[in-house]
């Protein structure tokens, strides 16, 4: 018997952002239009540079901008939390995905 792979990953695109310092990918995922950056092997302020870049990409209710980092990145929420929501996540191996979306 042969093994059965099934791939339902999401096929991500990688997307030129100015002013980004890091590579940033757009997929569909249930119905939402996802962008996303992995932050998790960089020092502040990259982080919360690319994430301002990133929010900018938000346009309507169904848009994410999922960040992946090693930690919270506490000190973004206040700057950002009159126009954007967030959901976090942990990840298994103890990384961060936080899911911006507009308010």
């Amino acid at each position: 018997m042969g093994k059965e792979i099934i791939d339902d990953l999401p096929v991500k695109k990688r997307i030129d952002l100015p002013g980004a310092t890091l590579p940033f990918f757009k997929y569909e995922e249930e119905g939402l239009t996802c962008f996303e950056f992995d932050s998790t092997r960089s020092d502040p302020p990259i982080p919360m540079v690319n994430a301002m870049r990133g929010l900018g990409l938000l346009e309507d209710s169904d848009d994410r901008l999922v960040m992946i980092n090693m930690q919270e990145p506490t000190a973004l929420y206040p700057k950002i939390a009159d126009q954007f929501s967030w959901d976090i996540t942990v990840l298994e191996n103890g990384d961060i995905r936080i899911a911006f979306r507009l308010k």
